[in-house]
């Protein structure tokens, strides 16, 4: 592909040549036209002139004249050879021509030679007949000079022009659209002509304001997908990869100057409640809020990331001193209990926190992160809202913990859960008002497992919900059974965990079960922990109402142990409240159980509230109880908890006696 520069010189050069060789062609054929008469009439001048001259020496027989006239007729250039003949008797033709000529070749011309009209002699001319040909060749040389002349100044005269209105612009042109593709700094171009080329090189103008523009927009959105890219968007911290980035480097510079660090991993406790009850855009809220506490609460040059979810990571660059980086933890502890206003209401969170040190617990960030995380675990197992430092027993646990909640996936899929039943019974009369639902877990290899072994790891693990909906469809399918044999057996109370009672699952679930197994509202009994009701009382009573949509019977678990308000009770109205054992543990003895606990059954009796005592164990609690009023009594008195066949039996056994069989079974 020819360049421009190299397509215009062609065509120039086919543009002058081209029109010069066809006028050089016109010429010579015009010129050979032209020529061809005028040398005919040259010769026959030659021819009159000669014969003309002949006249007077051949009259006078002057053979010396003769010859001299004959000589200079060859002298002619155009005269090849000359043949003289006379009439006279005896003469002999003169002949004369060119040295290294032939006689006789060439253009021949002949005439007679008079004198007063009697004929003398006749005279031949031979002409040369190459004469036009080297007139033309003389004028070809001549007209190509002229010619090369005439090309070599229009050449010139063209090349000028083009360099000054073609070339030098376009290498301009192309000088400035090689800066604008190096985004050079360079100022507009100024172009004063006003042809295509002025008109491409404003425009070029324009098209380099515009590019810039649009790079200088370019590098910003780039700055901002990578801000996005690097930093969470809801709290606008650093994310993980960051944080991960920020830690290598603080690693390296510590491992380099033997620097220490330390790395603290927080985890809001109980956030999915206020995600549940309040709405995601609440957490949200709550989060982004926590977030610019952390940052405020820190130095600039330590790092505040979020990792997931409700969990942050504070990389502290000056871990010397073990009691200032508790010092830290703590005040970073009490920045997230402080309540945050959401939507008007005062929400108030705590958080567990996770210390490990460099390079005292890891050498590497990955571990270092790791080991932080390990100690937040433990730190929640601990009762939550405190700081843990890493302690290498902790992996131990950690590793005890996952392979807890491994072995609970696995319970859930091979069915290795079962239920014990424990019954309740009249305190007057010892018939049977019903039994609580207990899970335990037949573990293959330990055996029987009871639950609090393992709901603690079924709630972390998410377990709990899936768990919670075995266990009342197991419940329903037992009631099932017994009602198809004919067995009264009052009532079925089902514990239901703070997180299940929040799912919003679980009305689906209970509605199923119920219609599964043809399980009437009286039959299942709802059993709730104190404290589940005390938290958030706006949702609790919307999810009460709904059970009792379902008309299911609420009772509430383990009385007197939460944050108890007398409040919940006449709002939330529950049909039945369980004393805790921890209160019958001390009766009859104990003046401070009897007080708390006749003051409960009075109070619940005035509220039209049914109690049941947990954990009676000896026959002087028995009697305390139902002296001051107590109406339903559980515990190892009556009978340990135990599967249906137990309990069948236990009826079975009940209905024989003459008087009420409160003894351990």
């Amino acid at each position: 592909m020819l360049s421009i520069r190299s397509t215009v010189l062609i065509a120039i050069a086919a543009a002058v040549l081209a029109p010069t060789l066809i006028l050089w062609h016109l010429e010579q054929r015009l010129t050979r036209e032209a020529q061809q008469p005028l040398i005919e009439q040259n010769r026959q001048a030659v021819l009159l002139m000669t014969s003309n001259a002949l006249v007077e020496p051949m009259w006078s027989l002057d053979d010396v004249q003769m010859r001299r006239v004959a000589q200079r007729a060859l002298d002619n250039p155009s005269v090849l050879s000359l043949r003289l003949t006379e009439r006279r008797p005896l003469a002999e033709p003169t002949v004369l021509a060119r040295a290294q000529q032939a006689p006789f070749s060439g253009v021949p011309l002949k005439t007679t030679i008079l004198h007063e009209g009697a004929t003398l002699g006749e005279l031949e001319l031979w002409f040369d007949p190459g004469q036009i040909d080297r007139l033309l060749a003389e004028r070809r040389q001549a007209t190509i000079e002229l010619a090369a002349l005439q090309v070599l100044l229009s050449v010139l005269l063209l090349l000028g022009v083009l360099y000054r209105r073609l070339l030098a612009p376009i290498r301009r042109l192309k000088r400035q659209a090689s800066q604008i593709a190096s985004r050079a700094d360079l100022k507009p171009v100024r172009w004063d002509r006003r042809d295509e080329l002025g008109q491409l090189g404003a425009h070029l103008n324009d098209v380099h304001q515009q590019i810039d523009a649009l790079f200088d927009q370019l590098e910003a959105q780039k700055a901002e997908l990578e801000k996005i890219a690097l930093h969470d968007s809801l709290t606008g911290l650093p994310n993980r990869a960051l944080f991960s980035a920020l830690t290598q480097a603080a690693v390296a510079a510590a491992a380099r100057d033997g620097g220490r660090l330390a790395l603290l991993f927080i985890d809001v406790d109980r956030f999915k409640s206020v995600n549940d009850t309040l709405g995601h855009a609440a957490g949200d809220h709550l989060l982004a809020t926590l977030a610019a506490r952390l940052r405020s609460a820190v130095r600039a040059s330590d790092v505040v990331c979020r990792h997931s979810g409700d969990e942050f990571i504070v990389l502290l660059h000056d871990g010397d001193a073990w009691d200032e980086v508790a010092s830290t933890a703590d005040r970073l502890l009490k920045e997230m209990e402080r309540p945050v206003s959401v939507d008007g209401r005062e929400v108030a969170v705590s958080a567990s926190i996770g210390v490990a040190l460099y390079p005292d617990d890891a050498s590497d960030p990955e571990t270092l992160v790791r080991h932080a995380d390990t100690a937040m675990y433990a730190a929640k197992h601990l009762g939550r809202a405190r700081v843990s430092f890493f302690r290498a027993e902790f992996n131990a646990q950690l590793q005890t913990s996952l392979q807890l909640e491994r072995e609970l996936r696995r319970a859930l899929a091979k069915g290795e859960f079962v239920l014990h039943y424990q019954p309740q019974v009249d305190a007057v009369s010892g018939a049977l008002l019903g039994c609580e639902a207990l899970v335990r877990w037949q573990h293959p290899g330990r055996g029987m497992v009871p639950p609090l072994e393992f709901i603690a790891a079924a709630e972390h693990c998410g377990l709990i919900s899936e768990l919670g909906a075995w266990t009342i469809r197991s419940a329903c399918a037992q009631i099932a059974r017994w009602k198809a044999s004919g067995m009264a057996f009052g009532s079925v109370a089902v514990n239901v965990s703070a997180l299940e009672f929040r799912n919003h699952r679980l009305l689906d679930t209970l509605t199923r079960a119920m219609a599964d197994f043809g399980v009437q509202p009286h039959e299942l009994e709802i059993e709730l922990t104190e404290s589940v009701l005390m938290t958030d009382t706006q949702t609790t009573r919307r999810i009460v109402e709904n059970l009792r949509g379902l008309g299911l019977p609420l009772a509430v678990d383990d009385f007197g142990t939460g944050y108890s308000s007398l409040a919940y009770l006449k709002h939330l109205r529950p049909s039945k409240v369980k004393i805790d054992r921890s209160f019958v543990t001390g009766l009859p003895g104990d003046e401070d159980d009897r007080v708390l606990v006749q003051a409960i059954v009075q109070l619940a009796g005035a509220l039209g509230i049914r109690v049941v005592a947990e954990g009676v164990e000896t026959v002087a609690q028995r009697d305390f109880l139902h002296r001051i009023g107590c109406s339903a009594l559980q515990g190892f008195l009556i009978s340990r908890p135990q599967p249906a066949e137990g309990i069948e039996a236990f009826v079975r056994q009940n209905a024989g006696a003459e008087a009420p069989l409160l003894t351990m079974i």
